[in-house]
């Protein structure tokens, strides 16, 4: 079964925006719209983006079509 993973991509300006509006970091902002963390203030963050014109991905990881080895 393929492993699904949510991402939210969010502009720099709308990082800068929500880190300085919430008082945190924007590692904090980055961590919180890369599903890293599951807190309270990362549930805000990433309500707030998805609201102001962030977009939610869903990636799906997938195995390597390419069986064959190549050397080069």
């Amino acid at each position: 079964m393929a492993e699904i993973r949510k991402l939210i991509k969010a502009s720099r300006e709308l990082k800068e925006e929500i880190a300085r509006k919430l008082n945190v970091t924007t590692r904090t902002v980055d961590a919180a719209l890369a599903y890293d963390t599951k807190s309270p203030t990362a549930r805000l963050i990433r309500s707030y983006a998805l609201n102001h014109g962030a977009e939610l991905y869903e990636l799906k990881k997938m195995e390597n079509p390419y069986s064959e080895i190549i050397n080069l």
